[in-house]
Parts: structure tokens; C-alpha cells; sequence
């Protein structure tokens, strides 16, 4: 892309906006530990946010393995290691949470559309997809046919936890704020990256961008895919292509900060556990 002249070196317009932009970032990582925690709640498995700080970070990687299971296996894993939890329903409960984030990115993207009167281009798309992720989370038939599904696959039985209506929404509040604070540190982003005149809907590009991303399973940690959708966003907002694809660039490195920056919490407060439990252990 540098050498057909799509990318350019970005000018920083505000130093300061970058690092607001950055602390955004950091809390919208820490609301989706704060979100896996509530939603272990809600299925009655009790844990620390420590714990789910720390397998979030260990796990945050696990993106870019292509299929991106670790991405949904390696938080259970980290509470199922912990504690006597079963990885089977903690996965399960994983993949629910995986499933309400998805859905609250793409609502969040279709807002976005809309704002930007471009929703008969991608719109109906998207529709189609959050219609799809609806049924999932709150079909009970799905999760039926899950059972099913894993006890051919797996030859044996794991019921697939599926949450209340109730249990679901009330959830969601905790998963919206990491899309919330995800779509401002972007907007500001933005802003600090050119000098041209952006709307505030900019920001619902990452979620956009984000959700779709992590849905094409086949390219590690959505490269390429991530990139592409936020260069047609960006040029729906009237951002020129070569800086549109500058700043797609500069926000995955932009989020590679905000994932070193969970990894590195993360295997802190698993550290910490460790020392406090060989303590415990002296003691004993």
C-alpha cells in the first residue's frame, strides 16, 4: 500500500488527543473483563474480577490464531484452571458472551450506517446478520440444536448455558460500555490523525469495523477484513481514501497498545495470584 501510494505517513495533528484516545481504549479492555465477569454472574459461577482481568489478558492473543477459538476458550480456561468449574459450560458461556458483543458492535455499526445516510449500502446487511445473532442468543431451539451438535462432536454431554431474556439484557448495559469507550478513544483517533472536519458518527465505525472483523474466521484477529470495512466507512464520512487507509493502519497498531496493555495487567494480576497463593500454601 506504501509503494502504490495508499498509505502515508500520518501527521499528528494532537499529541494530547492520542493519549486521551488511549485511555478510552484502555477502560473499554477493562469494561470487557468487567462484562465477562457479570455475565459468569448471572450463570452463577462467582469469580474476582482479578480473574477475569487476568485470563482476559493471558487469552487476548488468542485472536490471531485463525478460527479464533482461543479467543472464546481461553478466558474459561484461565477460570476453569482456577477454580472447579467445568470448561465445557464455561466455554459455552463464553461463546454467549462472544455472541451479545458481536450483536451490540454490529447495533452499534447499523446506528453508525444510518447516521451517515449510507445504510442501503451496507444496511441490510447487517440486518440480516444481527437478526441472525438475535435468534442465537435468545432462541432456545438454537442452543437445543448445540446440544446436540456437541454431544455428536465431543461424544459426550455438555449442556450449552443459555441465559434468560432477562438475564441477557441485563448484561448488555456492561457491553455496551466497552463498545462506548472503544468508539470515543476512535473518534478522538480520528481527530488527532487529520485535519479535516469529522462527524462524531465516525466513531461507530470501529465497532462496524470490529464485529466483522472478528466474524471472518478465517484471518487471524480480523487483518485485512478490519481494515477494509473501516476504509469504506471512513470514506462514507468524507475522509479521503489515502488518509481513510492511513488511519485504518495506524488503528490496528493503535489497538495493539490497548491488547499489550491488557496482556501486560493481566499477567500482573496472575502473578500476583500466584505469590498470594504460594504464601497461603507456606503458611499451610
Amino acid at each position: 500500500m506504501y509503494y502504490a501510494d495508499y498509505l502515508k505517513v500520518p501527521k499528528l495533528i494532537s499529541f494530547p488527543a492520542i493519549l486521551a484516545s488511549l485511555v478510552f481504549l484502555f477502560l473499554g479492555f477493562i469494561s470487557g473483563a468487567v462484562a465477562w465477569k457479570k455475565i459468569l454472574e448471572k450463570s452463577h459461577y462467582h469469580v474476582d474480577l482479578s480473574e477475569c482481568l487476568a485470563g482476559t489478558g493471558l487469552s487476548i492473543f488468542g485472536k490471531y490464531i485463525p478460527g479464533k477459538i482461543w479467543l472464546i476458550v481461553g478466558r474459561a480456561a484461565y477460570i476453569a484452571e482456577k477454580s472447579d468449574y467445568s470448561l465445557g459450560r464455561l466455554s459455552t458461556i463464553s461463546l454467549n458472551a462472544q455472541f451479545i458483543d458481536l450483536w451490540i458492535g454490529l447495533f452499534f455499526g447499523m446506528i453508525g450506517l444510518l447516521l451517515l445516510g449510507r445504510f442501503h449500502l451496507w444496511g441490510w446487511l447487517v440486518l440480516f446478520v444481527l437478526l441472525g445473532l438475535t435468534a442465537v442468543i435468545f432462541s432456545k431451539l438454537v442452543y437445543s440444536a448445540a446440544d446436540r451438535l456437541v454431544k455428536i462432536l465431543l461424544k459426550k454431554d455438555v449442556k450449552i448455558t443459555n441465559l434468560t431474556i432477562k438475564s441477557t439484557v441485563s448484561v448488555m448495559p456492561w457491553f455496551t460500555m466497552t463498545w462506548v469507550f472503544w468508539s470515543i478513544g476512535f473518534y478522538i483517533l480520528v481527530v488527532s490523525l487529520t485535519a479535516n472536519d469529522v462527524p462524531w458518527s465516525v466513531g461507530l465505525g470501529f465497532p462496524l469495523a470490529g464485529t466483522l472483523g472478528v466474524m471472518a474466521l478465517i484471518t487471524p484477529g480480523g487483518l485485512g477484513a478490519r481494515e477494509g470495512v473501516m476504509v469504506a466507512y471512513l470514506t462514507f464520512a468524507g475522509i479521503p481514501v489515502t488518509e481513510a487507509t492511513t488511519i485504518a493502519v495506524a488503528s490496528r497498531l493503535w489497538f495493539l497498545l490497548g491488547e499489550i496493555f491488557i496482556f501486560i495487567l493481566g499477567w500482573a494480576l496472575h502473578k500476583t495470584s500466584d505469590r498470594a497463593l504460594y504464601k497461603a500454601g507456606c503458611k499451610t
